[in-house]
């Protein structure tokens, strides 16, 4: 018997207990041992729930499971930091596995959470904390083995991807789609941390520590997001054969690497430019596998739930090691010498702000107050240092891939 310890029942919470119980009989047969979710932690005992479960089995604390020495493995679905970041150390400390859908734990605590799981010698697994239900980040481990990763781009935030493919496909306005978003439940009531880039962020500090093997932080990223992109922006860009796409990337440079989230404009051919609605996809390019694609749901209750019992199935066969991914490789943060050409589109443009014309390559819209062009190639970091100058003029800022 294998007890699960179920940490938050929300969405995907539901999802992992459901599919437990509709497979229990052939995950006994693949395992030749029975998963029971002995406990689970909810904020209200006595909610009505789409699920029903015994209320023997629900709790209110959560050192109720965290300190109960029949429970196997700690499946954190929570959301929440400080409490995740708790209960996952005690967890290690007291030799059990740990299972989290938490992105904003992992990133904040990464490297320590690592090495501790190390030390402990039990598992510390987080596929489903980058790109939902796509299996991305054991493949990813897979291929450090033997490659060097010069490169991991990627759409990993659905709620982005389903307004750009909207505004794209329909000609909508940005807070027109945003508002169906968060009736359809794609997107919170409170978007920040997804619109701008801040989801997607974290989730690129993941992947891309583990690609380069560099500890790459949160506050190594350049970050920006999709909530001043306008539906202007959009038929713009697609005149010219561009679809735009909020694209997490991070590459090794010359004496270190570069990592930033950014719109960016795409050939309308090109592979991230087919990946639309609330679906997410990320490239790898190594060495000798050349460059490996995923795609899939981003998000939702079973393609997430999936994600984690495959990483609960790895903790019972063992099947991953326990040994951290991370390689301590020390290279130079280079975001400062990141270059390429924009699309600028300026809100109540005027002569005070002539010496950005100087990167002025070409003109696209020029009426009703809104000025918008193609740059030559300039670097990020000089474009943004002008554009400060003018804090009382809006700004929408898209590279372009060449």
């Amino acid at each position: 018997m294998i007890n699960i310890g179920l940490l938050g029942f929300g969405t995907v919470g539901q999802g992992v207990y459901r599919i437990l119980q509709d497979k229990g009989e052939d995950l006994k047969a693949l395992l030749g041992l029975e998963i029971e979710v002995k406990s689970i932690l909810v904020r209200d005992l006595y909610k009505e729930r789409v699920t029903e479960v015994p209320l023997s089995k629900l709790t209110l604390n959560p050192d109720d499971i965290v300190s109960d020495d029949s429970i196997d493995i700690i499946v954190e679905v929570t959301g929440d930091v400080d409490l995740s970041y708790r209960i996952i150390s005690k967890a290690f400390e007291r030799g059990k596995h740990v299972v989290t859908a938490n992105k904003a734990v992992v990133s904040a605590y990464f490297e320590e959470l690592s090495h501790l799981a190390e030390e402990n010698r039990v598992s510390f697994l987080y596929e489903a904390s980058v790109a939902g239900g796509i299996p991305v980040l054991k493949p990813l481990k897979d291929q450090i083995r033997l490659n060097r990763i010069s490169r991991i781009q990627g759409i990993l935030n659905g709620t982005c991807n389903y307004i750009l493919t909207r505004m794209t496909d329909e000609g909508l306005a940005y807070d027109e789609v945003l508002k169906e978003a968060q009736k359809l439940g794609y997107a919170e009531a409170d978007p920040s941390s997804d619109v701008e880039g801040i989801d997607t962020m974290r989730k690129l500090r993941i992947i891309s520590t583990i690609a380069l093997g560099a500890s790459i932080t949160e506050d190594d990223i350049i970050c920006d997001g999709i909530d001043k992109v306008s539906d202007l922006d959009i038929e713009l860009l697609m005149d010219r054969g561009m679809k735009v796409k909020l694209i997490a990337e991070a590459r090794k440079v010359e004496k270190g690497y570069q990592a930033i989230v950014q719109p960016k404009a795409l050939p309308v051919a090109s592979y991230f430019a087919g990946v639309n609605g609330a679906y997410n996809g990320i490239s790898m390019d190594g060495n000798y596998s050349g460059t490996l694609g995923f795609q899939g749901p981003g998000a939702g209750m079973y393609p997430t739930a999936n994600a984690i019992i495959t990483d609960v199935i790895d903790c019972i066969l063992e099947t991953q090691k326990k040994d951290s991914p991370l390689r301590g490789r020390k290279l130079e943060n280079r975001n400062e010498d990141i270059a390429a050409t924009y699309y600028l589109r300026i809100s109540g443009y005027d002569r005070s702000m002539d010496n950005i014309k100087e990167h002025l390559q070409e003109v696209l819209h020029d009426e009703d107050g809104e000025f918008a062009f193609i740059s030559k190639e300039v670097k990020l970091y000089q474009l943004l240092h002008m554009l400060a100058e003018f804090e009382d003029k809006p700004f929408s800022l898209i590279a372009i891939e060449q």
